[in-house]
């Protein structure tokens, strides 16, 4: 209709990945990596995300299979499934209502990491699904930094370190700052997003 507007954003390009068992390695960028142990307002932990840290087996143990045990017991709490969560829902709702979505686990998992001292961070991306080409949407899955290996990366959604078909886009605390598209618009009138995305080898 004549007065409508819309933004396009295309994005092609060619990433090359490599296969290492999640391991990102050694913190680089500007902020320090005490920074990424901040709470935000999406991964404040509340009576859910304690309860879930000490449902965790303490006792001894490797940091990394600690880490996949916490991955573990978070896709035990909280169903996936699309539309029972907000872009802005916090990980303490999201394990309170059960349910939830890629973003929701990654919140939940960073907010539980940092609860055990360890600094954690949310991604974005994409993965390749293996058995189509075009994708549902991004993905997000969250890191954490461990003595002696660096970043680790864990998607608690499929239960698995990412290998090489993740490409990773951004880093932050958490969504908000890893947001794939973020801006500000003035005007009325209701704003809608649709994405179609390809991943393919």
């Amino acid at each position: 209709e004549p007065g409508d507007h819309e933004v396009i954003i295309t994005c092609r390009g060619t990433v090359e990945t490599t296969e290492n068992a999640g391991i990102v390695g050694k913190h680089g960028g500007f902020a320090p990596v005490w920074f990424f142990k901040r709470t935000t307002a999406l991964t404040k932990p509340g009576p859910k995300v304690r309860e879930l840290v000490e449902g965790l087996d303490q006792e001894g143990g490797e940091e990394i299979a600690r880490m996949h045990a916490l991955s573990q017991a978070i896709a035990g709490a909280v169903t996936y499934e699309t539309g029972k969560t907000e872009a802005d829902t916090t990980c303490e709702a999201a394990l309170e209502a059960g349910h939830g979505v890629c973003q929701d686990h990654a919140h939940i998992f960073i907010s539980a990491a940092r609860q055990l001292g360890y600094p954690a961070r949310y991604v974005s991306g994409y993965l390749m699904m293996n058995d189509r080409a075009d994708q549902d949407a991004g993905h997000a899955w969250a890191e954490a930094h461990l003595d002696g290996i660096g970043w680790v990366g864990f998607d608690v959604s499929n239960g698995i370190s990412p290998d090489e078909r993740y490409v990773r886009v951004a880093t932050g605390l958490d969504y908000r700052d890893a947001a794939p598209i973020a801006g500000m618009r003035f005007g009325e009138g209701d704003e809608t997003m649709v994405v179609k995305l390809q991943v393919q080898q």
